[in-house]
């Protein structure tokens, strides 16, 4: 037999090829190496489920024994994605028997597929044919439905991060958030394709390219590639586990003295400069609670840890900038030294504080 491949097809080839190299390169990667298992897992699911859409229609009229191969994984597309999220933010680390049955309508993947294994060339129960069909494609709506739980986890997440941390450049999954709603729209596009395709009696093809069958594969192409590729360069996601309870401090007498102990601590020993700085490392350096110090942040300064932090990192910017012994010194090298470590959220931060960027404040105090 033969049969034609088209430029959309073979772009959506590659992706997947890429797709099953990164999701092995990923189940091997050390860093978040929990939630990468997960992320692996999606993105060969991702693979196994645009398979099909790949081939044309005479391979499986010619091959119905590929009915039975693991492809439509697409019910396991979003609690893949999920327990990533769930994992890679530490609001679980462990993946329990329970968990299992979010998995469990994977069957209803099969449902189509072993009724053509099964019964080949004819259909005599067009009603179990038909509502098959609606359960598999029903698995559009699980995605969503898990996309907007591990939006939602982000979000917190993002949230928690800046009473946790005092630089979130490389962990603050932005990119995850982007391909959320990315993966939304095409959850979308999808369904008004399937609604289109009903309309006009399922004639579309992926021999053109103004086929919205097409669209949606090329879109599904660049969504692959860039899960692929952003999931492999996350760096190790900061844990944020629950503080353990600690009575309350109602006296703002007791406030102001662990603010003072604080401030005392970190200009004596510049921790500031340590571009990793997080919470536990201030708390273990000054012997006092993650929570109390947080409590103490936000109650008595109005302010969260990433801001009270950078604040400290301005102010060294500022001395260096004004000393004439620095004025061969790059002032990213003097940001760098201060604690920041990316040029973007050093020059958001300073001018926000000093309402200059770091040049006109540097021209107009050298």
């Amino acid at each position: 037999m033969q049969f034609e491949i088209s430029p959309i097809q073979l772009v959506t080839i590659g992706a997947v090829m890429n797709g099953f190299v990164f999701a092995f390169l990923l189940f091997e990667k050390r860093e978040n190496r929990r939630a990468n298992i997960f992320l692996s897992l999606m993105i060969l699911s991702m693979c196994l489920t645009f398979t099909p859409f790949i081939l044309d229609i005479s391979v499986w009229n010619a091959y119905q024994w590929l009915a039975w191969l693991p492809f439509s994984l697409s019910y396991w597309i979003g609690p893949s994605f999920y327990f990533y999220i769930k994992t890679l933010t530490g609001a679980s680390s462990e993946f329990r028997k329970k968990d299992l049955w979010h998995f469990a309508p994977i069957i209803l993947n099969y449902l189509h597929s072993i009724y053509h294994a099964v019964i080949v060339n004819s259909n005599p129960w067009p009603i179990f044919h038909h509502v098959a069909e609606v359960l598999e494609l029903a698995a559009i709506v699980s995605v969503a439905i898990y996309l907007v739980v591990s939006f939602k986890l982000v979000k917190k997440y993002q949230r928690s991060l800046f009473d946790n941390v005092s630089n979130i450049e490389k962990i603050d999954l932005k990119w995850v958030t982007r391909i959320i709603y990315i993966i939304g729209a095409c959850c979308l596009l999808i369904l008004i394709f399937l609604i289109a395709s009903q309309i006009a009696g399922g004639r579309y093809t992926l021999e053109r390219w103004d086929d919205p069958r097409a669209f949606i594969l090329l879109l599904y192409s660049c969504i692959l590639y860039w899960l692929s590729i952003s999931g492999f360069k996350q760096a190790q996601t900061h844990q944020i586990a629950p503080s353990p309870i600690t009575a309350e401090l109602k006296d703002a007498g007791e406030f102001s003295e662990i603010i003072e102990n604080l401030q005392e601590s970190i200009e004596k020993d510049k921790l500031y400069q340590n571009q990793e700085l997080t919470l536990s490392d201030l708390s273990k350096s000054t012997d006092i609670a993650e929570r109390t110090i947080s409590d103490a942040i936000n109650q008595e300064l109005g302010k969260n840890f990433f801001q009270f932090i950078n604040e400290y990192r301005v102010e060294e910017v500022k001395s260096l900038l004004k000393d004439p012994g620095n004025d061969h010194l790059k002032i990213m090298s003097l940001a760098l030294d201060a604690g920041f470590n990316s040029k973007a959220t050093f020059n958001r931060i300073f001018k926000a504080h000093t309402g200059q960027t770091p040049k006109d404040f540097k021209t107009r105090n050298s």
